[in-house]
């Protein structure tokens, strides 16, 4: 007996025993801990879709537009992109669930506008605490917030809607209160080709997709992988397109240069007649192709509306715009249009505001390489909008380009010695360009 008292044979084991008991406390209170971890972050992923989904419908309902999505608003877009990332609250009588919360838990999701540009998501979970209980916690909540705000660029008074915004040869930009954007989604969207180019003195430049140069450091400048810039004169597009010879009451005009209002017989026009075209004043409708060159001199305040392959009937293409040489030409937009001004298919609540500061209009169709093409030693001077949905426009030359044009076109490429000159463009326009981002 005295000996067994005396061995000391399995002392280890039970001091390693008793040891394990608070040990294997620790590591399963750690891994329930690594548990909230993983729900920490699912339900960060949850506020940041929310949030950043909110703010996009946010950005769109500043600043509306016909191609905004408006059947929800913020709060319900915000809800919808935290259900899909598995946070909804069944409670919510606004919302209904797609995705239900773990079993024994409960979820809450609020979103809201702290600010007149920015949305804000808080996403939680209350669950059942298990060994945590020790520390005297029944339940834990894990919640997470974030916050989407509206960043809005210079309004962009160049704007391609298809190919990429390019800046080939010696181009200077100038455009100091506005900026310009590129729908492309390739990964030259804005695509800079030359060594002298000089875009410091321009606005925002923006792409949908990347950016490409072959020296200099252009690039810097350009903001990549923005959002689409919507085209604010889409509908234009099919009331235009729409028009026959039947719309036009008096007919065709071939000698003499026409506007179509009051005082005047509502005609188009099968292109600009030969000589100077001074004092023109109201909206004009062509058919033919019409070639500005030569030294002439071109002045007023206009709106051009070159008429489509579907007016001619011809299911080749429309009427066209070249302008080259060393024209002079000096044209403004009219500020508004009247209903007396077009025909009846355009004079509508709808069609007639988009009609307002618009000064060329070329419909020119898809698949057949057109485009319209300022070149040569042309001193222009343009002030209004120039809306060319289906053509690339070209500058290239010396073209002077001045005052103000906002450009809206499938693609637009500045080449050459040519001087895009729009300093005298103001901070408004019809284009809005913003981006979305999170700032919490």
């Amino acid at each position: 007996m005295r000996d067994l008292l005396r061995c000391h044979r399995g002392s280890a084991a039970f001091a390693t025993v008793v040891a394990l008991v608070p040990l294997i406390g620790v590591v399963a209170l750690g891994a329930e801990a690594g548990s909230w971890y993983v729900t920490k972050q699912n339900a960060q992923n949850a506020a940041d879709a929310a949030a950043y989904s909110g703010g996009v419908t946010l950005a769109c309902s500043l600043f509306a537009s016909s191609g905004c999505d408006t059947a929800h608003d913020y709060i319900y877009r915000g809800k919808q992109f935290a259900d899909q990332n598995k946070f909804c609250d069944p409670r919510d009588p606004s919302f209904a669930c797609v995705s239900s919360p773990p079993t024994g838990t409960t979820q809450f999701v609020q979103i809201d506008q702290p600010t007149g540009t920015s949305v804000r998501a808080f996403v939680s979970q209350q669950q059942p605490a298990y060994l945590a209980k020790m520390l005297n916690l029944s339940t834990v909540t894990i919640g997470a917030t974030a916050t989407a705000q509206v960043i809005k660029l210079a309004n962009p008074c160049v704007l391609s809607l298809t190919d990429p915004v390019a800046f080939q040869g010696s181009t200077t930009v100038q455009a100091q209160n506005c900026g310009l954007s590129s729908n492309s989604t390739a990964s030259n969207s804005i695509d800079f080709t030359g060594n002298g180019l000089d875009v410091s003195k321009a606005g925002p430049i923006s792409g949908q997709g990347g950016c490409a140069q072959t020296a200099g450091t252009q690039c810097s400048k350009a903001i990549t992988f923005a959002p689409p810039v919507i085209n604010p004169l889409s509908g234009l597009d099919p009331a235009i397109l729409s028009l026959r010879t039947a719309d036009f009451s008096g007919g065709q005009c071939s000698s003499t240069l026409t506007a179509y209002g009051p005082g005047a017989n509502a005609c188009y026009n099968s292109g600009f007649p030969a000589g100077d075209q001074t004092n023109l004043n109201g909206v004009y409708f062509f058919t033919g192709n019409v070639t500005i060159s030569g030294s002439v001199k071109i002045s007023g305040t206009v709106t051009f509306i070159l008429l489509g392959p579907k007016f001619l009937n011809n299911g080749d293409k429309g009427a066209t715009l070249t302008i080259n040489g060393t024209p002079t030409i000096t044209i403004t937009a009219l500020s508004s249009v009247s209903s007396t001004q077009v025909p009846t298919k355009l004079a509508t609540p709808s069609i007639l505001p988009l009609l307002s500061g618009l000064l060329i209009y070329d419909p020119e169709t898809t698949g057949k390489n057109q485009s319209v093409k300022i070149s040569g030693d042309s001193t222009s001077s343009f002030t209004g909008i120039t809306y060319a949905p289906n053509a690339d426009i070209v500058y290239q030359g010396s073209t002077v380009s001045s005052t103000c044009v906002e450009v809206i076109a499938k693609g637009i490429t500045l080449s050459g010695n040519s001087n895009f000159d729009n300093s005298g463009c103001p901070a408004s326009s019809k284009i809005q360009s913003q981006y979305v981002r999170l700032v919490q």
